[in-house]
């Protein structure tokens, strides 16, 4: 059956399903050159379940929440005989898994510069967003399931967060938390041994794992299957040896990444921002 699009759009490509939804571009009626919005829908498996029309409500409360450039834009909510959907500005760019494959198929890594700038602006991005008030105090803003696939990397450098189904954020209605861990191996050891929900300092621990995948290009855990590293990172953490050859880091740069991956959450660093300073404090002096 032919990706659904909702009434009023065209469909323009179905960009494929994961575990909860299913994705598309649209166009809606109107200019020829209207730019395509992202349109979500959920997956059959979880169209009737509740973990499944939680995750499209927090993505949709958090976007319309956290208004960031880094986040994209909501266009609207709604639902047909097909079910719920999302309409979602469209992020530019490639996810950080893509831009280190496509290094790889150069037969090198990426270099250097490119490296320490895609660090920084990840770290200084979530900072913001942990960092967003409204007029009723701090959001509370925690994505809930950072990893290579969901940071993108933008045109013109700048770093974009994408798929915000396991978000959380201030005042969010109780009914709507579900047993989320993320995306593995980039999941705090407390999260996957399944003894706290996703957290903004889950979220420090996740980005500074795929940021270091990202700097080392080497695997974090030893295990490959989903349930083994769900072990192996509940109860030692992540292999972090490679991180000591990443030339494009200062020693102190590593150290921070270090920090923020400490398998004991009352040792890591408490904020993105925290994380910044300390990134930003041992950048070697030019």
């Amino acid at each position: 059956m032919p990706y659904p699009a909702p009434d009023g759009t065209e469909l323009v490509e179905h960009l494929g399903a994961g575990a909860t939804f299913d994705v598309a571009l649209v166009r809606l009626g109107g200019p020829p050159r209207a730019p395509a919005l992202v349109c979500k829908r959920l997956v059959p498996r979880v169209l009737h379940e509740h973990a499944g029309r939680a995750a499209m409500v927090r993505e949709a409360k958090a976007l319309s929440l956290a208004r960031h450039p880094a986040l994209p834009a909501l266009a609207r909510v709604g639902a047909d005989r097909h079910g719920p959907f999302l309409l979602e500005s469209r992020r530019e760019g490639a996810s950080l898994r893509d831009v280190l494959d496509g290094w790889r198929g150069r037969g090198r890594p990426p270099p250097a510069s490119l490296v320490v700038h895609v660090l920084r602006a990840a770290i200084e991005t979530l900072a913001e967003l942990q960092e967003l008030e409204d007029a009723g105090g701090p959001l509370g803003f925690v994505h809930g399931d950072l990893g290579p696939d969901h940071v993108l990397l933008g045109p013109l450098g700048d770093i974009g967060l994408v798929d915000l189904g396991a978000a959380r954020f201030r005042g969010m209605d109780p009914d709507l938390e579900t047993a989320d861990r993320g995306t593995l191996p980039f999941v705090a050891p407390e999260i996957a041994r399944g003894e706290s929900p996703p957290t903004a300092r889950g979220d420090v621990y996740a980005m500074a794992a795929t940021l270091v995948a990202f700097a080392t290009g080497a695997p974090l855990t030893r295990a490959r299957e989903q349930a083994a590293m769900l072990v192996e990172i509940g109860e030692s953490g992540l292999r972090l040896e490679a991180l000591a050859a990443a030339e494009a880091l200062s020693p102190g740069q590593r150290r921070a990444l270090v920090r923020a991956l400490d398998h004991d959450p009352a040792r890591r660093v408490e904020s993105a921002r925290a994380l910044l300073d300390a990134f930003d404090a041992a950048a070697p002096r030019g």
